[in-house]
């Protein structure tokens, strides 16, 4: 069976991460993004997955070895503009076609989905299309999707007024396609599947059904959200790629830790990061590989990425710091996002 992420989007609510890096690879305690939705397929035997890219697609090369590492032959579909979600799954249709019905993916959507459940749900239920679907508690920014008694879906809401929200249900992010519905989906537009084409097919009466996801289900969309995806599965909230450990520190390969450094949490440290002396690490800290921490630092609540330089006697606390940025002594940063490449001279203060 063959699998579709759609990953063409330009990321805007993580900037400033995204303009040097697509979401999808990102780093979520230490792997990029992309490897635990990796996980989720290869734990139900997906092994041909397709990578729906347009904004900085030729990053995603680098992922092809990763997926290859698990087992999973990767194709990329280029999209040479902004095709949506709809016109994203048209674009791959080379490599989709064939008598088998297969999984669609949003890029930005951290979950543990039952795929064999949901498969089989849509075989039984005779489904053209199966909408995987979670309850929210609050529907009003997301778009409603309304089913009956046997979970076939009747209406789709957008944006719904106060007085229309009578369901709690939303797209989760996930689908089951006939192959057939690629050709519902016109060639080389921009066209949205849940606001375009999934309409117009309920509109001429196909079998649509919705299937809900109980389990974990976050978008990581945004700098807060991707900072709860994190900290989530170090919480063990997720099982996906990370296992939760009851040792305060972990390290991997050449870490060096200096004396007298104090953890009071969780810290994550990836290969070849450096810690010095009389530092401090208060809730959950994860520093990315080849990172310097210099000598006594507080550091709380938050995450750090690769490459990343600052000096003593720093204070950082519930940020996210982005790659190769460099923080001289004696700088105090507080609720910010740092992206790429920044410096920060000594002495300074930032917080949002």
């Amino acid at each position: 069976m063959k699998a579709l992420l759609l990953l063409g989007g330009f990321g805007t609510r993580l900037r400033p991460f995204t303009i040097n890096t697509p979401k999808a690879l990102l780093p979520i305690v230490n792997y990029p993004f992309i490897a635990y939705q990796f996980e989720l397929l290869r734990k139900y035997e997906i092994k041909e997955v397709v990578l729906g890219v347009g904004y900085k697609g030729d990053e995603f090369k680098r992922v092809i070895d990763i997926g290859k590492n698990m087992g999973i032959k990767i194709y990329l579909s280029y999209e040479k503009k902004p095709l949506g979600t709809g016109g994203g799954i048209k674009n791959a249709e080379k490599f989709l076609k064939g008598k088998e019905p297969f999984f669609v993916f949003n890029g930005d959507v951290l979950a543990d989905f039952n795929l064999e459940k949901i498969l089989t749900f849509h075989i039984e239920k005779n489904a053209y299309i199966t909408i995987g679907m979670i309850k929210v508690p609050d529907p009003s920014s997301y778009g409603l999707i309304l089913t009956d008694d046997e979970m076939k879906i009747i209406k789709f809401i957008e944006k719904p007024k106060k007085e229309e929200i009578v369901t709690d249900t939303v797209n989760a992010g996930v689908y089951v396609f006939q192959p057939e519905v690629l050709e519902e989906i016109p060639e080389n537009k921009e066209v949205s599947v849940e606001k375009e084409t999934f309409p117009q097919i309920l509109q001429k009466g196909k079998n649509m059904f919705g299937y809900i996801h109980y389990g974990y289900w976050l978008d990581v969309g945004t700098i807060d959200k991707f900072k709860k995806g994190n900290f989530d599965l170090i919480d063990g909230k997720i099982e996906l790629l990370y296992k939760k450990s009851e040792e305060n520190i972990e390290k991997k390969d050449n870490v060096l830790i200096g004396d007298n450094v104090i953890v009071e949490g969780k810290l994550i440290a990836d290969e070849n990061a450096i810690i010095c002396e009389n530092s401090k690490f208060k809730g959950k800290v994860i520093i990315g590989k080849k990172s310097f921490i210099g000598k006594n630092c507080l550091i709380e609540n938050s995450i750090i990425f690769e490459n990343v330089f600052i000096g003593d006697e720093c204070i950082i606390e519930n940020s996210i710091i982005g790659e190769s940025v460099i923080i001289r002594n004696n700088c105090i940063v507080k609720n910010s996002a740092v992206g790429d490449n920044s410096f920060i001279n000594q002495f300074s203060k930032f917080s949002e």
